[in-house]
């Protein structure tokens, strides 16, 4: 034990009271010290606290040797002190390795005979884990009140004893109504069995992530729900209930039925574009004989007319009738096909190319192909046909993803730029082999294909669809390998009204 200076204790304390008190001092975390911070006793506890032995602390300064921070001022410190007697509160000290240690510290005075104040006794206690501790507690609190995601927890018998903001938004149930009952009020009847499930996984030690399932709002509305369940243990390390977070995917079911039917919706009109540049290319091909069956019949009529042949009069006018019949048919199967006019419309350009990927991404999940996009701000609105755009898109990233089947990176890029005050560009890029120019030739030809099963049709389709739109189709190397496909759509200020 340190020895103290002479005299360290005022009198009228005995020798016996002083060195009992030292004694009792000693094993505390403490020091007793003159009202300027001058230390005349430095105890053993305080050694090991702080790391300095009592020959390096006595007759230092404690507030310069511990680098002390005070919640207010000393001197207001001080009055109080002397006031009551006794001062308690937190403050920050320095260990002699460099430690910042946060403290609970306890001061009481000491008084000479006479009555006036000659020193104090000051006990300290490291609060700095326990502090450390709590601000995790808050910020974990904290995290829990603020998430988005409904957090609940349960005892092993399923009686909820915790419950966070968004439980309450997403059941509809408030702490108070919920805490303290059964969890089985959050499962439809159909459900209520997978609550022993749960249970029984918990209690051996297991969890649950991200199970789709259904839960029941407050009054009896279901909704498609994710559910993790986690272990909850006390201190001995025994399982005593569960934590559940509980996620809405309504939303997110139905950006999944929205996709499935703007899917459906592309397909279906890709089919109809294809088969309405099918049945152009035909027109186009048969309307030559037609309109030569059209021209012999009449001239025949005539010829026939004139040598008064019955007969062959009515069979030259049968010829004419079924020429004509499938000139009407072919126009009529064109028109249909072709639906009308393309709907141009102020669109915003990342939602339509978002939406594109989004459905290029579905089809693509059996490879590996990495899709990305890099929007332009200032790309951001143009005049377009939505479905008819992303038809392109969709078209463009799939032939990508073929393109690449037998290339070591698979990438697709997706990015907008400006081209022109009236035009945006909209690029899909490949890592894959490129293109020889014998086949870039003919790209855009219908009925030109490199694909075993394919009919030749879709970049014909989508270069139709884009010039419809005042824009252009064409293609480039991609300067790190592959090829780029570009194209054009005007900004909405371009197009006239």
């Amino acid at each position: 034990m340190p020895t103290p200076p002479d005299d360290p204790l005022p009198e009228p304390v005995a020798a016996s009271q002083q060195k009992n008190l030292l004694s009792v001092l000693d094993a505390t975390q403490a020091m007793l010290r003159e009202l300027d911070g001058t230390i005349r006793f430095w105890t053993s506890g305080a050694e090991r606290l702080y790391g300095w032995t009592s020959s390096e602390a006595v007759g230092r300064v404690s507030h310069e040797l511990l680098q002390t921070a005070f919640p207010r001022p000393l001197h207001d410190i001080h009055a109080e002190l002397i006031a009551q007697g006794h001062w308690q509160g937190e403050l920050m000290h320095r260990t002699r390795d460099g430690r910042s240690l946060h403290v609970a510290t306890h001061w009481v005075l000491q008084r000479d005979e006479a009555g006036q104040p000659s020193g104090l006794v000051e006990t300290n206690s490291d609060i700095t884990e326990s502090l450390q501790a709590d601000a995790a507690m808050r910020r974990l609190a904290a995290i829990v009140e603020s998430s988005s995601d409904a957090i609940i927890g349960k005892d092993l018998k399923g009686i909820v004893t915790s419950w966070n903001g968004a439980a309450e938004k997403m059941f509809g149930y408030t702490a108070g109504e919920i805490i303290g009952n059964p969890i089985l009020l959050l499962f439809p009847p159909d459900r209520v069995h997978e609550e022993n499930d749960i249970i029984g996984r918990i209690r051996s030690g297991g969890m649950l992530d991200h199970y789709e399932t259904v839960r029941m709002r407050k009054g009896g509305a279901t909704f498609p729900a994710s559910v993790s369940v986690a272990s909850i243990r006390d201190q001995a390390c025994s399982i005593v209930g569960a934590s559940k977070i509980v996620r809405d995917l309504t939303e997110q079911k139905e950006r999944e039925q929205h996709l499935r039917e703007v899917q459906a919706q592309l397909f279906h009109a890709q089919r109809l574009t294809e088969l309405g540049q099918l049945v152009s290319t035909l027109v186009h091909e048969v309307n030559q004989p037609l309109t030569a069956i059209t021209n012999y019949t009449g001239a025949g009529l005539r010829l026939l007319d004139a040598g008064n042949a019955r007969s062959a009069t009515m069979a030259l006018q049968k010829i004419g009738e079924q020429a004509e019949r499938a000139n009407q048919i072919i126009a009529r199967l064109r028109n249909f096909v072709r639906g009308g006019a393309t709907d141009r419309r102020p669109e915003d350009l990342g939602g339509v190319i978002d939406e594109a990927v989004a459905l290029a991404s579905s089809s693509l999940k059996s490879t590996d192909v990495r899709l990305r996009t890099r929007l332009h701000s200032v790309a951001d609105k143009v005049s377009a046909d939505r479905v008819q755009i992303q038809q392109v898109l969709f078209n463009l990233v799939r032939n990508a993803a073929e393109a690449m089947q037998q290339s070591p990176r698979r990438e697709v890029l997706v990015a907008t730029a400006p081209n022109s005050d009236d035009l945006i560009e909209i690029s899909v890029a490949d890592t894959g082999p490129g293109l020889p120019p014998e086949i870039r030739a003919h790209l855009f030809q219908p009925f030109f294909t490199t694909k075993g099963n394919g009919m030749g049709i879709g970049l014909s389709v989508c270069r139709s669809i884009v010039e419809a739109h005042g824009g252009q189709l064409w293609a480039d190397d991609n300067p790190t390998g592959g090829t780029v496909f570009h194209f054009t759509l005007p900004r909405p200020s371009a197009v006239a009204t």
